[in-house]
């Protein structure tokens, strides 16, 4: 399996700096002209998905929309349809939600202030999608050549690739040579994500014999191909004039008509 990790399209919080966990927060024109970008580049690197999993915010939805309207199933010739779930939402950031990143929470804090969901939470929501969804495929065909995309967004990206790290046994987790940047020089550093970046990961099968300690994933591989890839976006320069980024209007064009 080979498994791509896309965070979503940029969005008008993004742009301003601001918290948007759950909040539904539009995206810019700019970050629509990202996902066509990035779906393009899946069709002309002949990246063929069998699947894609999103987050059920409309960031993600719509990222993960445009990627598969330039898919073909290749079992009856339509559109791929994004398979939604709450679990790969983003973090709940509570009443910090529409703060700018860098604001302290007040003190004293009000009365019906409601804490950021905590990290266990989110590794939770994390490894039910892959006990639920990913976990599934590799057990029913584990010499599959499948495409499988998962758009998210950046923290619970880190959680589910925190969760996929400890899932593999610590001698079959590598990267592979060339793909290391600054940011990560081995599989178990916390990734980053840019708007519409991904990382790519082959998951096979390892039938050599060694030492391992318990894992959810025992016999199993893990090769990280690509880190933030974003080649995609070599040639998008930003509209001026505030064009770039202002909300995408909806009613302009429908999703399916923007992604011809």
């Amino acid at each position: 399996m080979k498994l791509y990790l896309i965070r979503h399209a940029e969005t008008v919080h993004n742009v301003r700096k601001v918290l948007a966990g759950t909040t539904d927060s539009a995206l810019t024109n700019h970050g629509m002209a990202q996902i066509n970008c990035l779906a393009q580049h899946f069709v002309s690197s002949s990246t063929k998905f069998t699947t894609v999993f999103s987050s059920d915010l409309s960031r993600a939805r719509i990222t993960a929309e445009g990627i598969c309207h330039a898919q073909i199933s290749p079992f009856d010739g339509t559109p791929l349809q994004p398979i939604l779930t709450r679990n790969l939402r983003e973090k709940d950031y509570g009443s910090m939600e529409g703060r700018f990143w860098n604001t302290s929470p007040p003190s004293p804090r009000p009365r019906d202030w409601v804490i950021p969901e905590s990290k266990a939470s989110m590794r939770q929501r994390a490894e039910r999608f892959f006990n639920k969804h990913l976990l599934p495929l590799l057990m029913r065909d584990p010499h599959s050549r499948e495409n499988i995309a998962v758009v998210a967004h950046g923290i619970i990206l880190q959680e589910l690739w925190s969760y996929l790290i400890e899932s593999f046994n610590l001698a079959d987790t590598n990267v592979a040579p060339g793909t290391c940047d600054t940011n990560m020089t081995t599989p178990h550093r916390r990734p980053v994500w840019s708007n519409t970046g991904y990382m790519t990961v082959l998951v096979t099968p390892d039938l050599t014999e060694k030492t391992m300690l318990p894992t959810v994933m025992p016999g199993f591989a893990f090769v990280v191909l690509g880190i933030d890839d974003k080649k995609h976006l070599a040639s998008l320069r930003r509209t001026r004039g505030g064009v770039g980024t202002a909300a995408h209007d909806v009613k302009q064009k429908r999703i399916d008509q923007f992604f011809q």
